[in-house]
């Protein structure tokens, strides 16, 4: 039933607005042979309905925005569930000649699941403040972003996140670009409220028409079982190079370092589309090396190649050796995530007033987890296909 009021609202907003927004819908479809990342393999395949809808009035720097999407699970439509978000974003030009930039917006979002999986629902909302600086040398940009998501059904879990970054940006005469980046963050939670019994008494009751007993008066108090809060550092940095002047290649150097003193995880037997559940990026310290290579080929079509290599130490979990392993004997859990893709992809532009482009696209994502812990040592192979329409 959610499923068909969802596809009726995409549809009343597709046709009745379809005069006063630009948009795009699009769908997509792909098999899992892992959908869990379980050392215990699932496979499943899903689907994706999502449509986006943008209207920035004229000669105005305020764009607003709503984007819905609907992930339908073929095995288990129990799983099956949807994500609303609506927001804008501001984008202006300052100072001397126009030269420097600003970027504003924010959002709220929800994701709605069916009642036996409700504990993944959230609202959230988020909100940045981004400035770019063309200075005589280079660009230098810098920010700041806040979200506050909150889980109805895992209060626990309910957080604040504040992240602050700097970065610069260079570019060569050789077709070569320098990015430089740090970023520092902080993750609070609610924590969860408890009650301890600190005082009690036996009485006894006598009464006309009444059987005598003894009952317990006692005191409780509430109390508030923290969960400790996160902090980290991140440094990034990217060399970009042209090959070609349809071919470029980039290579990327990334370190994690966790400031708290104390640390804190949340693992979740779903993967799909929750990461932060599954394995929060404030749990761990890490290092990783990425690259992409970029080819654009004729017709309007693009392939992407690239790839990492992600070690992670994790700052509080413990690693289980096997599956009867109870006591967690294995010590400080952690992984080397190793991953390749493929995409390629193609756009046909239409340029009719009811169809601006057409945009096709296939893919494939290979992973391969090795951890100390016997349930996060998995292997796990994507691929799909979509098409979008832009009107």
């Amino acid at each position: 039933m959610k499923s068909k009021i969802f596809l009726a609202v995409l549809y009343l907003f597709a046709n009745t607005l379809f005069a006063q927004f630009s948009k795009n819908i699009e769908i997509s479809s792909w098999y899992d042979d892992n959908l869990y990342r379980s050392p215990n393999p699932l496979a499943d395949v899903l689907t994706n309905l999502s449509i986006q809808l943008d209207y920035q009035p004229e000669n105005s720097a305020v764009k607003y925005y709503y984007n819905g999407s609907f992930y339908r699970y073929n095995e288990n439509a129990l799983r099956n569930f949807s994500l609303h978000g609506l927001g804008l974003n501001y984008a202006n030009s300052f100072g001397e000649e126009g030269k420097h930039m600003v970027y504003l917006g924010g959002d709220g979002t929800f994701r709605n699941n069916d009642e036996v999986y409700n504990y993944y629902d959230y609202n959230q909302l988020y909100g940045y403040a981004n400035f770019r600086f063309k200075l005589n040398r280079f660009f230098l940009k810098t920010g700041y972003s806040f979200r506050f998501r909150s889980y109805n059904n895992l209060p626990d879990l309910t957080n604040t996140r504040h992240i602050i970054f700097v970065q610069a940006n260079k570019s060569f005469p050789t077709r070569t670009t320098v990015i430089l980046e740090a970023d520092l963050g902080y993750k609070s939670f609610t924590g969860r409220e408890i009650y301890t019994t600190v005082s009690g008494e036996d009485s006894f009751v006598r009464g006309s028409g009444r059987i005598g007993g003894r009952f317990s008066t006692s005191q409780y108090v509430s109390s508030i079982a923290e969960i400790p809060s996160l902090s980290q550092a991140i440094i990034l940095a990217r060399v970009t190079q042209s090959l070609h002047q349809k071919l470029g290649l980039y290579v990327q150097y990334r370190r994690q370092f966790g400031l708290a003193t104390e640390g804190n995880y949340t693992n979740s037997e779903d993967y799909y589309q929750d990461e932060e559940l599954f394995d929060d990026p404030f749990s761990y310290a890490s290092e990783s090396i990425s690259t992409q290579l970029t080819w654009m080929l004729p017709r309007s079509t693009k392939l992407q190649i690239g790839g990492a290599l992600v070690g992670k130490e994790y700052l509080q979990e413990q690693a289980y050796v096997s599956a009867e392993d109870t006591l967690a004997t294995g010590g400080d859990r952690s992984d080397d995530y190793n991953s390749v893709y493929l995409n390629l992809s193609k756009t046909f532009n239409v340029n009719k007033s009811w169809l601006k482009s057409l945009y096709f696209s296939v893919y494939y994502n290979y992973i391969q987890n090795e951890s100390n812990s016997y349930w996060y040592d998995y292997k796990n192979a994507v691929s799909g296909a979509g098409i979008r329409w832009n009107f």
